[in-house]
């Protein structure tokens, strides 16, 4: 199974909200997460990794609510 963080997944910075909001779909769905320690010139600390298929899931509709962008969000 594929871990990625939002940020590789995404191709940016989630930010904090995205972030929790993901954080919190995963705890529902009891999806198993790993935490690697990064460090760079913008952030220092601990990062949160999801299998890439639930990743796939969460943006693509099956957990969340319609936006305008063509990502899915679950409602927080």
């Amino acid at each position: 199974m594929k871990m990625v963080s939002l940020y590789d997944y995404l191709g940016h910075a989630a930010g904090p909200e995205l972030g929790q909001k993901v954080a919190r779909a995963a705890a529902m769905a009891n999806v198993k997460h790993e935490i690697r320690e990064v460090s760079n010139y913008k952030y220092k600390g601990p990062i949160m990794l999801y299998p890439e298929s639930f990743l796939d899931n969460f943006f693509g509709g099956g957990l969340g609510e319609g936006r305008n962008d063509g990502k899915q969000l679950l409602k927080g």
